[in-house]
């Protein structure tokens, strides 16, 4: 299902006609074009919004407007509509590009989205402008977090506006210091006499002398929706007090004068539209008429902008208009005190029903939960929650969870099921466990799984509490005794089966992501059994039982069992194919130029890539196809090639950053090299990622050793030995060139000094490794790269005819090459060439 998108949050607001032109403000806005971020902060009603809508009336460049709400603290859901309305405003196709990172609230999968966007917005050539206003209603710490990635990194040409009420949880203070950024605040916001007299000329107001409304400036102290309600109650002519308080909550002085000099001076009828249509963030004529039983809403929407009653019109084809904030708090309020509980409640719950027909579910089940209609918000949640999920917006999801259970509403199984997939998918695993156990209990005390109703969602909970167990790192054993349990009692169907699962969204490795437990795999006596329970019974055709084949590869190569890593990544492309999904082909198809390149086959490995990069079309798969390029470049000894790959893919992606490690290591580039190193090694610790911190901890032993420093290379191989025992892992170290001399060194090291600290690696692991460098350095590394594809085209039965067709030789040629292989492997004929591979 496609995301309803609402285009009362993305239009920018129309200011009224009477609106002050406020020179001396645009002044100021004109002086941030060097700045990331301006923030427009002050209370409420102190004109922060018509103020921008203003400025960009006048403004040629393209600008990106979000109106925020409560509904929008979801890190999916905001950063679609921010990414969707700047591709729409810059007419480009950034959302298509960046959709398929959408729907993941996986830390790095978001981390990864930012610098995607980030990347997007830099290849506009003209300036992008980017409105969040109400950002003090955002409260979401990983939207913060993301917030503040985008904004310390934004390209040159993007500037980001907020509008809050309040201080705001980012880093405003450092950005003062690197002046990143411009403030406009209450002071500068508030009117000056000159701006009230021509707010007063321009809504036609008599006044008899500037007396008055120097009365009015030190009645309101410049606060504009002070002023507004002079104008419209007419206090100017009497002279009448003005009470005001602008803090942040709308205190009774003002309610009270919002209630009693404008509502109550309208006709009932406009009242009673007022009250019923105040909780819709966007007003559009026709809901406002079923809402209200009346046929012409639209007639009264124009009248009430054209008093000024606190309605503005949005720029839309089609007409839409919202209540300022101050006015509907207020509204709300007098619904509440005017009608009956009952009777607030069928209204509140007539607009939700209209909302959830109109497919605005969200705003639906908000106000449904803001009423206490639990089974009612329960009944949506559970019709709408396959959209969710597809959607990405779980984290919207997990809140409306938290509300039903903080106020011990029993949900449903399906909707508490899905709420452990969700919280494993944030790594909340505490909490997962928690529930798990809790439905555990419940099963015990009054058997849920046993209820036909219950079967389907049963057998979803089972699989995912088997599942936890693994990514948890915990008993293989318990999961797979879970699993056969529930086979023997039959799988049963549900409307999850078709939905596909998302297991990696852009990762080069399978291992690094969470169905691969972050790189820390089972051994192979006790996956076996495990990887069968789903291969060979009806779990075979799910996505979870392809992405098995692809974690079984990468271990297995991992481990140096090559023949069965390549059976394996074989069945996990065909898998891929089959699921259409690239998170599962490219990272096999990645593994098998890596195993092409292992045998020097370096035309294989290109010719693999170039075919792959016409499967896809997201940058993040063909950045990750052409550093591997890059890798098998380095490999080959063309630094030319290398470094025009590395270009092209240039990305934060541990995957990119160690291939430019390698090529900087190359060019004896140590200092940046090392750099680099520690930058990754860093964010994988903190991510526990165990495979790149192997990898990393090794390159930085490398590099050490190239600066000379033996003893930090020593120690750092010791930490990198230290991880890669606990799993087994051989070739992440046999795949680096000078690995073979620095575990000789550490060996030799370690059998003369016996202390008890670095016992942690123990001495036949280290012993197993080198044994299996000292293999791969056999006969076959003696031939040169051209020499070892002519015999890889040797060894595939291939003629010396083909052989000189396929390398664009000619057949004496080939039989030179033939001759000289020939001799540095000490054999005479082709068939005992051959028995060497």
């Amino acid at each position: 299902m496609q995301m309803v998108w609402l285009s009362s949050k993305t239009t920018v607001p129309r200011a009224m006609a009477e609106a002050v032109e406020r020179e001396r403000l645009y002044e100021l806005l004109r002086n941030n074009q060097a700045k990331k971020i301006t923030v427009v902060q002050a209370p409420a009603g102190y004109g922060k919004t018509t103020l921008l809508s203003q400025w960009f009336s006048y403004s040629t460049e393209p600008v990106a407007w979000i109106s925020l709400n409560t509904s929008d603290n979801d890190p999916i859901r905001f950063w679609k509509y921010v990414i969707h309305t700047t591709s729409n405003i810059t007419q480009s196709n950034m959302y298509n590009t960046l959709s398929s990172l959408l729907q993941s609230q996986d830390p790095s999968t978001l981390e990864f989205l930012i610098d995607s966007f980030l990347y997007e917005m830099s290849q506009i050539k003209h300036r992008i402008c980017i409105v969040l206003e109400d950002y003090h209603l955002i409260e979401n710490d990983v939207i913060h977090q993301m917030l503040v990635q985008l904004i310390e990194n934004l390209p040159d040409n993007v500037h980001i506006y907020l509008t809050t009420r309040i201080n705001l949880p980012l880093p405003i203070a450092k950005w003062r210091v690197k002046s990143w950024l411009w403030e406009i605040d209450t002071q500068q916001l508030c009117f000056t006499f000159e701006e009230i007299k021509q707010y007063y000329e321009n809504k036609n107001l008599f006044y008899k002398e500037d007396k008055l409304l120097s009365h009015v400036l030190n009645t309101t102290e410049g606060w504009a929706a002070g002023i507004q309600l002079t104008s419209i109650s007419k206090i100017a002519s009497s002279k009448n007090a003005l009470i005001v308080d602008r803090t942040d909550h709308l205190q009774p002085s003002i309610t009270d004068f919002l209630l009693q000099e404008i509502l109550n001076t309208l006709p009932s009828s406009i009242q009673d539209f007022l009250l019923r249509t105040s909780l819709l963030q966007s007003l559009e004529p026709e809901i406002c008429n079923i809402l209200t039983n009346r046929t012409d809403s639209y007639t009264v929407l124009i009248e009430l902008e054209k008093k000024g009653i606190f309605t503005v019109r949005l720029n839309s084809n089609q007409p839409l208009f919202r209540y300022h904030h101050l006015f509907a708090e207020a509204l709300q309020i007098e619904l509440r005190h005017r009608y009956s509980k009952e009777i607030v409640s069928s209204i509140n719950l007539e607009a939700a029903t209209l909302l959830h027909n109109k497919g605005d579910f969200i705003a639906a089940i908000e106000i449904a939960l803001n009423e206490s209609e639990y089974e009612l918000a329960e009944s949506w949640i559970i019709e709408h929650l396959v959209d969710i999920f597809q959607t990405g917006q779980t984290a919207t999801f997990a809140r409306w969870v938290k509300i039903l259970r903080s106020n011990h509403y029993d949900a449903n199984f399906e909707i508490l099921v899905m709420y452990i997939i969700t919280l494993i998918s944030t790594f909340e695993i505490v909490e997962a466990g928690l529930l798990i156990y809790e439905l555990d209990e419940k099963q015990r005390i009054g058997q849920w799984m046993d209820q036909e109703k219950n079967r389907g969602i049963a057998d979803i909970f089972v699989t995912v509490k088997a599942y936890g167990l693994i990514g948890m790192g915990k008993d293989i054993e318990q999961a797979t005794e879970i699993i056969q349990k529930q086979l023997e009692k039959g799988i049963v169907g549900s409307r999850w089966d078709h939905i596909p699962m998302q297991y990696n969204l852009f990762e080069h490795k399978i291992l690094r992501t969470s169905i691969g437990s972050k790189g820390k795999f089972w051994s192979w006596e006790q996956s076996i059994p495990f990887a069968k329970l789903f291969r060979e019974t009806e779990f075979k055709d799910k996505s979870m039982t392809a992405f098995s084949y692809g974690v079984s590869a990468e271990t297995m190569y991992e481990k140096n069992y090559l023949d069965a890593a390549q059976s394996e990544l074989e069945v996990a492309i065909k898998y891929g194919h089959s699921l259409q999904d690239p998170g599962l082909f490219i990272p096999m198809y990645v593994l098998k130029a890596q195993i092409y390149v292992l045998n020097k086959n370096y035309i294989a490995a290109h010719a693999l890539i170039d075919n792959v990069m016409d499967l896809v079309s997201e940058k993040h798969w063909l950045n990750i196809l052409r550093t591997m390029k890059a890798r098998c470049y380095l490999l080959e000894g063309d630094m030319l090639r290398t470094e025009v790959e590395l270009r092209k893919a240039e990305s934060k992606q541990p995957f990119w950053l160690l291939a430019h490690v390698r090529f900087l290591l190359a060019k004896a580039k140590l200092e940046e090299a090392l750099k680099t190193i520690i930058q990754v090694k860093t964010k994988a610790l903190q991510e526990e990622q165990v495979s790149t911190i192997i990898e990393a901890t090794m390159l930085e032993a490398i590099c050490e050793m190239q600066m000379g420093h033996k003893d930090s290379a020593v120690k750092a191989l010791h930490e990198a030995l230290s991880h890669g025992s606990a799993y087994g892992y051989v070739r992440t170290f046999l795949d680096e060139e000078a690995s073979l001399n620095l575990l000789k060194a550490y060996l030799k090291m370690r059998q003369k000094n016996k202390k008890i600290s670095w016992n942690s690696v123990p001495l036949s692991y280290v012993e197993l490794l080198i044994e299996n460098s000292r293999e791969a350095d056999n006969l076959l590394d003696l031939l040169t790269p051209r020499e070892m594809e002519v015999f890889n085209l040797l060894v595939d039965g291939a003629t010396n005819r083909e052989i000189a067709k396929k390398l664009f030789l000619t057949e004496g040629t080939v039989r030179v090459y033939l001759t000289t292989i020939y001799s540095k492997l000490g054999v005479t004929s082709r068939a005992k060439a051959i028995l060497l591979k």
